[in-house]
């Protein structure tokens, strides 16, 4: 899953992106969260994918560990559009292009800030079990992602898929569902149970610190709000 490979990009990652405080990059990403979700036309969602994809080259983010993140939103995306495409081919198109450019704009913040900064950020204004609970959450989902790559890949080699036997491949994916979800409700058990014999009581210590605000937060902060504006003016025009 290469979760050992975001953490890295993270934690020694040079650019003007990684040297940015944890307060300026949730702005940026939330504003762009904002105008994936907001937009309504097929072109503004390419414009902003394609801004995406170049904050990430600038922020040198190897593609190659983080792509296949990027099937899950798709995939599911997909079953949403598929009822889209009846309406119309620009609907389903949309449905593709928001999850898509949501996982680019989550996955961005992911690779450029450690999940330890992001959190001990949150627990500052959140409650101490709701912040438990994400990271919590944050480590399981790759744990889970990981097994159904692993079952996935069984299958095929074990003749489970075959691509013109939609009746059992579906039966299949439905066996390889409901083995995930077992595993997740024994995997949180076994992580409660590890945790409680480390010490845990009901909150994780987390070391907070002060953000100043430098000049790679001041260039973050002068995108967000240009994202923003070039989102209302694209309203404007169409």
């Amino acid at each position: 899953m290469h979760l050992a490979e975001i953490d890295r990009m993270a934690s020694n990652g040079t650019s003007l992106f990684h040297r940015a405080g944890v307060p300026s990059k949730l702005l940026m990403v939330l504003c762009l969260l904002w105008t994936v979700m907001a937009s309504g036309d097929v072109l503004t969602l390419g414009a902003l994918i394609a801004v995406l994809l170049v904050l990430h080259l600038v922020a040198r983010v190897q593609f190659k560990e983080i792509a296949h993140l990027l099937f899950y939103p798709f995939f599911f995306s997909l079953l949403f559009a598929l009822l889209k495409f009846q309406e119309s081919w620009a609907s389903g198109f949309l449905v593709i292009l928001k999850g898509t450019g949501a996982a680019l704009a989550t996955l961005f913040l992911l690779a450029t800030t450690p999940w330890v900064e992001v959190f001990a950020f949150l627990s500052a204004y959140l409650p101490g079990t709701l912040v438990d609970i994400f990271l919590f959450t944050y480590r399981s989902f790759f744990i889970l992602l990981d097994q159904v790559s692993s079952l996935l890949r069984s299958m095929r080699v074990r003749g489970g898929y075959h691509p013109f036997n939609v009746v059992m491949n579906l039966k299949n994916m439905a066996s390889t569902v409901g083995l995930v979800l077992l595993h997740s409700f024994e995997m949180s058990q076994r992580m409660y149970r590890i945790y409680l014999l480390r010490g845990y009581d009901g909150g994780i210590p987390v070391a907070r610190r002060w953000w100043k605000l430098g000049y790679p937060d001041v260039v973050v902060i002068v995108l967000s709000v240009l994202i923003v504006m070039g989102m209302v003016i694209a309203w404007r025009l169409l």
